[in-house]
């Protein structure tokens, strides 16, 4: 069966003609090499299916793969970083599987803008290549104060916080709603410390040493799908 998977952002029914952008013609000719009868799989945000490619610019489904099954609900937040370590924060989260990634601003964290486009680049190929249906959603920076003053309760926060030294036995029953929060390299402030501890949630020990925001948040979220039963 075929291993090289297209994201399209439409609908796909079977037999008929499905016209390709100039990137991802591109992607499948030049790069991929591939040509005329060859097999792809192709997906959306419901469902993933078998694909031919036809002459010119043009796919074709022809037999249907499987439904996106909703599983873990889980947002996760990291503070700004350098950009290349957002990049790889980006692409890991979105391999492992995750529904929602919000930037956020904090004291310690770095002046910097992102590209939310470019972000959303990352994520589309990491979903690709990690065979997943979830593609997150990917959110424009946000304060970490007014996030903490809106918050719905029936989401769960996981605070990972270097500080907390003891390894957390976590356990979710499935339909649990969670958002992991991750840090600057310089950790959290006293002040956010503070806001913090006006809601409830729950301090995740990620080990004795010092990890980088991309790092953490691997292991996070890792850590977090490994804890839901059903």
């Amino acid at each position: 069966m075929p291993r090289i998977r297209l994201y399209l952002k439409k609908n796909i029914s079977k037999d008929e003609k499905i016209e390709l952008s100039t990137h991802d013609f591109h992607y499948l000719k030049n790069v991929m090499r591939k040509k005329e009868d060859d097999k792809i799989i192709i997906f959306n945000d419901k469902e993933e299916w078998f694909a031919k490619i036809l002459s010119e610019n043009y796919l074709q489904p022809f037999k249907f793969s499987r439904k996106k099954i909703h599983k873990e609900n889980i947002w996760i937040y990291f503070s700004l970083i350098k950009k290349r370590n957002i990049d790889y924060l980006i692409e890991k989260v979105s391999e492992i599987g995750v529904e929602k990634i919000i930037p956020i601003e904090t004291d310690f964290s770095e002046r910097i803008s992102i590209k939310i486009d470019r972000l959303k680049k990352i994520i589309i190929e990491a979903v690709e290549q990690s065979n997943s249906l979830i593609i997150p959603e990917l959110c424009n920076p946000v304060n970490l104060k007014s996030t903490l003053s809106n918050w719905d309760s029936d989401r769960i926060i996981i605070l990972c916080d270097e500080q907390h030294k003891i390894d957390n036995k976590i356990k979710f029953s499935r339909e649990k709603k969670i958002a992991i929060f991750i840090g600057p390299i310089g950790g959290w402030s006293d002040k956010e410390r503070i806001l913090f501890d006006r809601i409830d949630h729950i301090k995740l020990s990620l080990g004795e040493n010092i990890l980088k925001a991309d790092t953490a948040a691997i292991l996070a979220l890792s850590k977090a799908k490994g804890s839901f039963y059903d």
